[in-house]
């Protein structure tokens, strides 16, 4: 079983325009404009990595990552950014299709977003994965947010608060009141609908910082048939 202070520490992440990243070739992309981040909770098989992604008329390949988000993607104008295939075509080969394997829509009011990639049931359409977009500027520094893509109730017991998470909802939760650093217990569990009572995931402490923001994403594990989770720490930049 995952610590929770693995699961909430793990990745060191700026989801602020402002701070630049490198591509794989070396450049440092164009900060300007709307970006957005992809995370994925879990690899469909058979997927390649790294993945194109279509904003646009523009593809681009981005090399996805269940610990650490993406380079960033420019959002372009309609919002619209997809993971595509590349299908040749044998009687034009500068015309090949491409088939969308996810898409998310980025809202005009949203600047910075992180797009969670979560795989999808088997889906006619060819779809891999269900895209959740957040908007990073809705999180302040000491911020956590528990997303749940599950189909069970999340509950949640950090120091002495308790509260829960409904299936496919995220809350947000700052514990830090006017302290900019803060090191509290934590439990997580699930409700199980048959059994009609609480599963503990996790139990631990954690340390809880004004200067960064987290987020935890619960997923159902269909390997181990459980529910698990993925966390991003990202700092907030002065």
């Amino acid at each position: 079983m995952k610590n929770i202070v693995h699961c909430l520490l793990l990745v060191v992440f700026s989801a602020i325009p402002l701070f630049a990243q490198q591509n794989n070739s070396g450049e440092v992309p164009n900060p300007e404009g709307r970006l957005a981040w992809f995370v994925y909770t879990s690899m469909p098989e058979g997927l390649e990595n790294p993945v194109s992604v279509m904003a646009g008329k523009d593809i681009s390949q981005v090399l996805l990552s269940r610990l650490s988000p993406s380079n960033p993607v420019k959002v372009p104008a309609d919002g619209i950014i997809r993971i595509v295939r590349k299908i040749e075509n044998p009687k034009d080969p500068e015309k090949p299709t491409y088939l969308t394997l996810a898409q998310a829509t980025i809202p005009e009011t949203v600047r910075a977003a992180m797009v969670i990639l979560i795989p999808a049931a088997e889906n006619p359409n060819g779809l891999l994965f269900q895209a959740k977009v957040q908007d990073l500027a809705a999180m302040k520094g000491g911020d956590t947010m528990f997303l749940n893509m599950t189909n069970f109730k999340i509950g949640i017991e950090l120091g002495k608060e308790k509260f829960m998470v409904i299936p496919g909802q995220g809350k947000i939760h700052n514990p830090l009141g006017t302290n900019k650093s803060v090191s509290l217990p934590i439990r997580l569990s699930y409700f199980h609908p048959e059994r009609k009572e609480w599963d503990m995931i996790t139990a631990s402490t954690v340390a809880l910082y004004s200067t960064r923001r987290e987020l935890c994403i619960f997923n159902w594990d269909s390997g181990f048939q459980r529910v698990d989770f993925e966390s991003i720490t990202f700092p907030m930049i002065e």
